[in-house]
């Protein structure tokens, strides 16, 4: 009986494991307009990749809530409004890409990041040698 109730502990940990860490990854145009896109479902877990629109960045530092848009950037008329509550990432600026992570609300076209992820800039690659 200890046996069954170790495996079914253990069956239930790599379940919820996998279920939380498991979600797709998208391009805003996918999410917006795809088959995968459209059925997912309220709540459901996604991670979303664009670069962050110029001009659309808002910051309250009290409140520590950052708004702004993304775009696709094959698709640029793809544009999403993202909010993510947080600290503002350094490297985090306009035209820079971003992999947000969060649930989507389709009626009013808001991503809700529990995640943000900034691309390192290329200022921070080494320069080749000519």
């Amino acid at each position: 009986m200890g046996v069954l109730v170790v495996v079914a502990a253990v069956a239930f940990l790599i379940y919820r494991g996998i279920s939380t860490t498991g979600a797709y990854y998208l391009t805003v145009a996918e999410l917006k307009t795809s088959e995968v896109g459209r059925g997912l479902g309220a709540g459901e877990v996604v991670r979303v990749g664009g670069d962050v629109v110029p001009g659309t960045v808002t910051y309250d530092q009290r409140a520590l809530v950052l708004e702004f848009s993304i775009r696709d950037p094959d698709e640029p008329d793809q544009v999403l409004v993202a909010r993510y509550e947080g600290p503002k990432p350094d490297a985090f600026e306009p035209e820079i890409e971003v992999l947000l992570e969060g649930t989507f609300d389709r009626a009013s076209n808001l991503f809700l990041a529990e995640n943000l992820l900034v691309k390192c800039p290329s200022k921070y690659q080494s320069e080749e040698e000519s």
